[in-house]
């Protein structure tokens, strides 16, 4: 029987093992971490797959011994990927636990406790997190709230105003580390009650970026929360990278609440994501109609909610809507675009 025809006949027996590594979550507290890290450098692959690859790699001779022509019969499909050493990935893996262990980082997988439940549910959801602070904050129920870099003053007062409010109320606050109302949502969140807040990073866990934002960050570890990353040490700051961790902003919380942006804000991307996801988009009421809000002005006009403080978005999270009529938008008649 050909490769191809033979794919044809086991690939519905392999999507049956496929679904039930998604119903039948396995742990993978007993795996040995550079194995998972190995795992973890196998972009190419779903998280469903290298959960059923992990049945059949328990050890390093295992991992070793494998080739992407091994990989693709064994899950019964092609891999479009450049040439692959496994030997190699393996030095990375090793190399990575060596820095989690010096720095006190841990790794989250897909099959840990602390990984993000509704992370889980998300198209190309990441294998594993990589986590500096306290990885439990992962668990507690999440707002995210993202925004333009460059926000009018009322945008600044809004973002930490809502991240203040929604914290006071038991809800861990979400975003970017970046400036603007990304840094402002941070420190609304820390002036609240110890609900922790979450930094969704670009690059490695061996950098914070903005660096102008470091003592931000450093706030965030110390009051509870933590910085959390898809990519692993050394990772190169590129810029295809913002909209993929923008992707896991939307993809960890119920709501997301775009504060303040303009047209070609990269706020939308992630409004995007989350709308795509089956998720919830909300905008800020006190920055309808500003300078800087075009973007969200056109969400809104689009069926977003306006949200005015936790009692809002906690309504938005039960499922109950809080249409606000009464807001009336200029219909500026330019298209939305988005830019990274």
């Amino acid at each position: 029987m050909s490769h191809s025809r033979r794919s044809k006949v086991c690939a519905p027996l392999f999507q049956r093992e496929l679904d039930r590594a998604i119903d039948r979550l396995p742990s993978l507290e007993n795996v040995e971490l550079p194995l998972k890290l190995a795992m973890h450098r196998l972009h190419f692959l779903t998280w469903q797959e290298r959960l059923l690859l992990l049945e059949q790699i328990s050890q390093k001779k295992d991992f070793l011994s494998i080739g992407l022509a091994e990989i693709e019969r064994f899950l019964y499909r092609s891999i479009r990927t450049q040439s692959l050493d496994i030997a190699k990935v393996w030095e990375y893996a090793e190399r990575d636990a060596e820095f989690l262990a010096q720095r006190g980082v841990r790794y989250v997988s897909v099959g840990d406790r602390e990984y993000p439940s509704l992370l889980r549910e998300i198209h190309r959801a990441p294998f594993g997190l990589f986590v500096r602070g306290a990885a439990s904050v992962l668990q507690r129920p999440m707002v995210t709230m993202v925004g333009t870099r460059a926000p009018t003053w009322s945008g600044v007062r809004a973002a930490e105003r809502l991240a203040k409010s929604v914290s006071d109320a038991g809800i861990c606050v979400v975003s970017g580390l970046a400036r603007g109302i990304d840094a402002a949502a941070h420190r609304g969140a820390l002036q609240g009650c110890d609900s922790g807040t979450v930094a969704v990073l670009p690059c490695g866990p061996d950098r914070v970026y903005p660096p102008s934002n470091l003592s931000l960050a450093a706030s965030i570890i110390e009051r509870g929360g933590c910085l959390a990353t898809e990519y692993p040490p050394g990772v190169s700051l590129d810029r295809y990278r913002f909209p993929e961790r923008n992707r896991i902003l939307a993809g960890i919380s119920r709501l997301t609440v775009v504060v303040e942006a303009p047209a070609k804000s990269g706020a939308l991307i992630t409004s995007d994501f989350a709308l795509s996801e089956g998720r919830d988009v909300a905008v800020a009421a006190e920055c309808v109609g500003s300078s800087r809000n075009a973007g969200a002005d056109a969400l809104a006009r689009e069926g977003a909610c306006a949200v005015r403080g936790a009692e809002d978005m906690l309504a938005l999270l039960g499922g109950r809507g809080v249409w606000d009529w009464g807001i009336e938008i200029e219909r500026r008649g330019q298209p939305r675009s988005k830019e990274s």
